[in-house]
Protein backbone atom coordinates (compact mmCIF):
# COMPACT_ATOMS: atom_id res chain seq x y z
CA UNK A 1 0.00 0.00 0.00
CA UNK A 2 2.61 2.49 0.79
CA UNK A 3 4.88 1.13 -1.98
CA UNK A 4 1.80 1.80 -4.42
CA UNK A 5 1.01 5.09 -2.81
CA UNK A 6 4.74 6.37 -3.08
CA UNK A 7 4.94 5.57 -6.64
CA UNK A 8 1.64 6.61 -7.47
CA UNK A 9 1.93 10.81 -5.90
CA UNK A 10 6.10 10.42 -5.13
CA UNK A 11 5.85 10.57 -1.80
CA UNK A 12 3.44 10.63 1.30
CA UNK A 13 3.48 13.67 3.06
CA UNK A 14 -0.08 13.25 4.96
CA UNK A 15 -0.61 9.79 6.82
CA UNK A 16 -4.10 9.85 8.74
CA UNK A 17 -4.46 6.71 10.36
CA UNK A 18 -8.48 6.07 10.58
CA UNK A 19 -8.99 2.05 10.45
CA UNK A 20 -11.42 0.78 13.24
CA UNK A 21 -13.02 -2.21 14.74
CA UNK A 22 -15.00 -2.38 17.82
CA UNK A 23 -16.20 -5.78 19.73
CA UNK A 24 -18.17 -5.14 23.05
CA UNK A 25 -17.62 -7.41 25.32
CA UNK A 26 -16.73 -7.69 29.22
CA UNK A 27 -13.25 -9.00 29.76
CA UNK A 28 -14.10 -13.00 30.47
CA UNK A 29 -16.13 -12.90 27.51
CA UNK A 30 -14.00 -10.89 25.10
CA UNK A 31 -12.38 -13.69 22.97
CA UNK A 32 -8.71 -14.00 21.50
CA UNK A 33 -9.69 -13.68 17.87
CA UNK A 34 -11.60 -10.33 18.60
CA UNK A 35 -8.38 -9.12 21.07
CA UNK A 36 -6.35 -10.10 18.02
CA UNK A 37 -8.33 -7.70 15.54
CA UNK A 38 -8.41 -5.14 17.70
CA UNK A 39 -4.76 -5.28 18.36
CA UNK A 40 -4.13 -5.88 14.33
CA UNK A 41 -6.50 -3.47 12.97
CA UNK A 42 -6.21 -0.10 15.89
CA UNK A 43 -3.02 -0.24 16.74
CA UNK A 44 -0.85 -2.79 14.60
CA UNK A 45 -1.57 -0.94 11.32
CA UNK A 46 -1.12 2.21 12.35
CA UNK A 47 2.39 1.23 13.45
CA UNK A 48 3.45 -0.20 10.40
CA UNK A 49 1.98 2.32 7.85
CA UNK A 50 4.44 5.08 10.13
CA UNK A 51 7.00 2.94 10.31
CA UNK A 52 6.98 2.73 6.37
CA UNK A 53 6.30 6.42 6.14
CA UNK A 54 8.50 7.96 7.99
CA UNK A 55 12.02 7.38 5.90
CA UNK A 56 10.34 9.30 2.93
CA UNK A 57 9.32 12.05 5.53
CA UNK A 58 12.65 12.52 6.90
CA UNK A 59 14.27 12.23 3.25
CA UNK A 60 11.82 15.26 2.42
CA UNK A 61 12.36 16.94 6.11
CA UNK A 62 8.50 17.73 6.31
CA UNK A 63 5.19 15.22 7.08
CA UNK A 64 2.30 15.12 9.20
CA UNK A 65 1.21 12.02 10.63
CA UNK A 66 -2.46 11.79 11.85
CA UNK A 67 -3.62 8.73 14.37
CA UNK A 68 -7.41 8.62 15.04
CA UNK A 69 -7.93 8.02 18.36
CA UNK A 70 -11.04 8.44 20.49
CA UNK A 71 -12.04 9.68 23.75
CA UNK A 72 -11.82 5.81 24.87
CA UNK A 73 -7.94 5.98 24.25
CA UNK A 74 -8.12 8.71 27.86
CA UNK A 75 -10.32 7.34 29.69
CA UNK A 76 -12.01 3.79 30.70
CA UNK A 77 -15.71 2.26 29.45
CA UNK A 78 -16.78 -1.21 30.31
CA UNK A 79 -17.65 -3.57 27.70
CA UNK A 80 -14.83 -2.50 25.47
CA UNK A 81 -12.04 -4.07 26.37
CA UNK A 82 -10.32 -4.28 23.04
CA UNK A 83 -11.16 -0.57 22.06
CA UNK A 84 -10.15 0.99 25.02
CA UNK A 85 -7.14 -0.93 25.02
CA UNK A 86 -5.57 0.05 21.58
CA UNK A 87 -6.83 3.44 21.28
CA UNK A 88 -4.86 4.37 24.42
CA UNK A 89 -2.23 2.52 23.06
CA UNK A 90 -2.50 5.34 19.53
CA UNK A 91 -1.89 7.45 21.49
CA UNK A 92 1.29 6.33 23.83
CA UNK A 93 2.77 5.55 19.85
CA UNK A 94 1.90 8.97 18.59
CA UNK A 95 3.79 10.64 21.45
CA UNK A 96 6.53 8.62 21.12
CA UNK A 97 6.62 8.72 17.26
CA UNK A 98 6.50 12.51 17.82
CA UNK A 99 9.48 13.06 19.84
CA UNK A 100 11.23 10.65 17.42
CA UNK A 101 10.66 13.18 14.46
CA UNK A 102 10.25 16.06 15.87
CA UNK A 103 14.12 17.46 14.79
CA UNK A 104 13.20 16.04 11.33
CA UNK A 105 10.41 18.51 10.36
CA UNK A 106 7.75 15.54 10.51
CA UNK A 107 4.73 16.20 13.57
CA UNK A 108 2.34 13.71 14.81
CA UNK A 109 -0.70 14.03 16.47
CA UNK A 110 -3.69 11.93 17.37
CA UNK A 111 -7.52 13.49 17.72
CA UNK A 112 -9.69 11.96 19.99
CA UNK A 113 -12.82 12.86 19.01
CA UNK A 114 -15.71 11.73 20.92
CA UNK A 115 -18.64 9.41 20.09
CA UNK A 116 -20.58 9.41 16.81
CA UNK A 117 -24.10 8.53 16.03
CA UNK A 118 -23.45 5.00 14.36
CA UNK A 119 -26.12 1.84 13.91
CA UNK A 120 -24.15 0.38 17.23
CA UNK A 121 -25.02 3.62 19.55
CA UNK A 122 -28.56 3.54 18.04
CA UNK A 123 -28.94 -0.03 18.81
CA UNK A 124 -27.92 0.97 22.51
CA UNK A 125 -30.21 4.15 23.05
CA UNK A 126 -33.45 1.75 21.21
CA UNK A 127 -32.47 -0.54 24.58
CA UNK A 128 -32.43 2.04 26.62
CA UNK A 129 -35.87 3.42 24.68
CA UNK A 130 -37.69 0.22 25.66
CA UNK A 131 -37.64 0.46 29.43
CA UNK A 132 -39.85 3.43 27.98
CA UNK A 133 -37.90 6.83 28.57
CA UNK A 134 -37.64 9.56 25.40
CA UNK A 135 -34.90 9.57 22.84
CA UNK A 136 -33.57 12.74 25.04
CA UNK A 137 -33.50 10.83 28.09
CA UNK A 138 -31.69 7.88 26.45
CA UNK A 139 -29.10 9.82 25.22
CA UNK A 140 -29.04 11.75 28.23
CA UNK A 141 -27.99 8.33 30.05
CA UNK A 142 -25.80 7.03 27.63
CA UNK A 143 -23.66 9.90 27.40
CA UNK A 144 -23.61 10.54 31.25
CA UNK A 145 -19.88 10.37 32.77
CA UNK A 146 -18.97 9.74 28.67
CA UNK A 147 -18.43 12.79 26.93
CA UNK A 148 -19.06 16.20 27.98
CA UNK A 149 -21.09 17.52 25.12
CA UNK A 150 -23.95 14.94 26.15
CA UNK A 151 -24.55 14.87 22.55
CA UNK A 152 -23.20 12.90 19.75
CA UNK A 153 -20.44 14.25 17.55
CA UNK A 154 -21.71 15.19 14.04
CA UNK A 155 -19.95 14.37 11.06
CA UNK A 156 -18.85 17.93 10.06
CA UNK A 157 -17.21 18.09 13.56
CA UNK A 158 -14.54 15.38 12.92
CA UNK A 159 -13.55 16.87 9.40
CA UNK A 160 -10.15 17.19 9.79
CA UNK A 161 -10.36 19.86 6.38
CA UNK A 162 -12.45 22.33 8.66
CA UNK A 163 -15.70 23.69 8.25
CA UNK A 164 -18.31 24.90 10.72
CA UNK A 165 -17.99 24.00 14.21
CA UNK A 166 -20.83 23.36 16.77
Amino acid sequence: MIEDATEAFGAIDILINNAVVRHLGSIEHFGTAEWNEAIAVNLSAAFHTIRLTVPSMKRNGWGRIINVSSIYGMRGAPNRVGYVTTKTALIGLTRAVALETVTHGITCNAVCPGTSETPVHEEALRTVMAEGVSREEAERRFFAGKQPTGRFIALHELSLGGGSHG
